[in-house]
């Protein structure tokens, strides 16, 4: 009995001493104390909302950090975004002393321990879960009752994207975020701060986050006699266009170039309208091109695929004009000639103007009469009947019917023949009327379809340079 005696002391000294070197199992032991008084069934439910009084109700302050862009799918107008959700509120059920509990002010439970409120992503679309992954985190509670619970999750809403002014659009996506079952008058929502938190986020490839805000609603619903607050996140997103003009727009303006090449092929080519039909084809593969990568939608129509119709219709406007040059080109002279309203226009008037060369027009001014005609043996006159008239026209032209004379001396000429040799010298100068009269209309065409397309690139490029996003609605 002695030995037990003297034994009791020293196994109470050996039990303090390992209670001082192992602070971490007091610690424990602690935090299971902790625990078990709150989460006590008997005073705690996590599924009824924690109101202390009558008339209280309890505040969640929501916000939200964005951290990616995961897809933005103009065609499906759906968006995907990697956030991180906080959520903050003061559960009255979940207050101790600290002094009770060797000064712990901190607890970290489970989401299923506590009662969380029922936040809902209103614009979602996952066919998984509304926001996925928030019941697979824990929530912090500090002495105070103050709950706070931090989840990361990716988000899939509906976005209305607008492609006016694709590639150099602007988007507006809304995050809607409140409670499904409760009203205002249990829970009153509140925003975190102004902004989306931008400092974590991820640079994208093709997106650019030029601002965001937040927003609170309380909106009455024909449902319920209450309103229901939300908070409304709203980012505002500004495409990258460099890739969209390296592979779009600036090998259509190439295709563009060809078909002004197209005019200065010459009629007797054969390739003017085959060049101009190859280019509308180009055109029309750019516009699918657009057509694949935007939403079906009669509310905006993009400028892009405006720019490219007008374009289509230019091309297809060059291959009237060239039909029409080719069509005067080989144009009979015996049948048609040329009104004399249209020779004054073109060939006095816009031929210069356009710098047209071409041989010159013969007229009466321009016919030489040869009325005295010596031979090179004796220097005698000939007869006037062996005279004949020398035209200076473009084209020098020699009759088959006249033979050359064995003395020197210039054979007979008929009348007959003179009147011959003067139809031959006509029909070469309506010919070549006709030929000079289309490469004038070539010329003129060729600078009214380069005036169009200067016009409609230097329109689009304007409008797309000028538009910020402004007409977007961002509260």
């Amino acid at each position: 009995v002695f030995f037990n005696m003297r034994l009791v002391p020293l196994l109470f000294l050996i039990f303090q001493l390992s209670a001082v070197f192992s602070p971490s199992e007091g610690n424990k032991q602690n935090q299971f104390d902790l625990n078990d008084h709150l989460l006590d069934r008997s005073r705690y439910n996590p599924d009824i909302i924690p109101i202390c009084s009558q008339d209280d109700r309890v505040t969640v302050k929501i916000g939200m950090a964005l951290r990616d862009i995961v897809e933005v799918n103009e065609k499906l107008q759906m968006v995907r975004v990697k956030v991180w959700v906080r959520l903050k509120w003061k559960d009255c059920m979940l207050q101790w002393d600290p002094l009770l509990f060797k000064n712990q002010t901190e607890l970290v439970v489970p989401y299923s321990k506590i009662w969380i409120p029922d936040i809902t992503l209103y614009e979602g679309v996952s066919d998984e879960e509304n926001m996925p992954g928030m019941r697979d985190y824990r929530a912090s509670i500090s002495s105070t009752g103050n709950v706070m619970y931090i989840f990361p999750t990716i988000l899939t809403i509906t976005c209305r994207i607008s492609v006016t002014y694709f590639p150099f659009d602007h988007q507006v996506c809304n995050l809607k975020l409140g409670s499904w079952i409760y009203s205002g008058k249990y829970i009153d929502l509140e925003k975190l701060s102004h902004k989306v938190d931008t400092t974590n986020f991820l640079t994208h490839n093709e997106w650019d986050v030029v601002d965001t805000a937040a927003v609170r609603h309380n909106i009455f619903y024909s449902c319920c006699p209450d309103p229901y607050p939300d908070i409304s996140f709203h980012v505002h997103l500004k495409r990258k266009p460099i890739f969209y003009v390296i592979t779009i727009i600036f090998p259509c303006s190439l295709i563009n170039v060809l078909t002004f090449m197209g005019f200065v092929l010459p009629p007797f080519s054969g390739e003017k309208i085959s060049l101009q039909i190859t280019v509308l084809l180009s055109t029309t593969v750019f516009l699918l091109l657009v057509q694949d990568k935007l939403p079906s939608s009669s509310e905006g129509f993009p400028f892009l695929a405006v720019y490219f119709a007008v374009a289509m219709g230019l091309v297809c406007i060059s291959c009237v004009f060239s039909a029409i040059v080719m069509f005067l080109y080989f144009r009979l002279p015996e049948e048609h000639k040329i009104p004399w309203l249209l020779r004054y226009i073109f060939l006095d008037k816009l031929r210069v103007i356009l710098c047209v060369k071409g041989g010159e027009i013969l007229n009466d001014e321009k016919v030489v009469q040869i009325t005295d005609i010596r031979s090179l043996e004796n220097g005698q006159s000939l007869p006037q009947h062996k005279c004949v008239e020398i035209h200076r026209g473009r084209k020098s032209r020699k009759d088959s019917s006249l033979t050359s004379s064995k003395n020197g001396e210039i054979p007979e000429y008929d009348e007959k023949s003179k009147k011959q040799q003067q139809a031959e010298v006509n029909k070469s100068h309506i010919t070549d009327e006709w030929e000079l009269f289309a490469n004038i209309l070539d010329r003129f065409f060729m600078l009214i379809y380069l005036c169009l397309t200067i016009a409609n690139s230097v329109v689009f490029f304007l409008i797309m340079d000028n538009y910020n996003g402004q007409d977007l609605p961002f509260e």
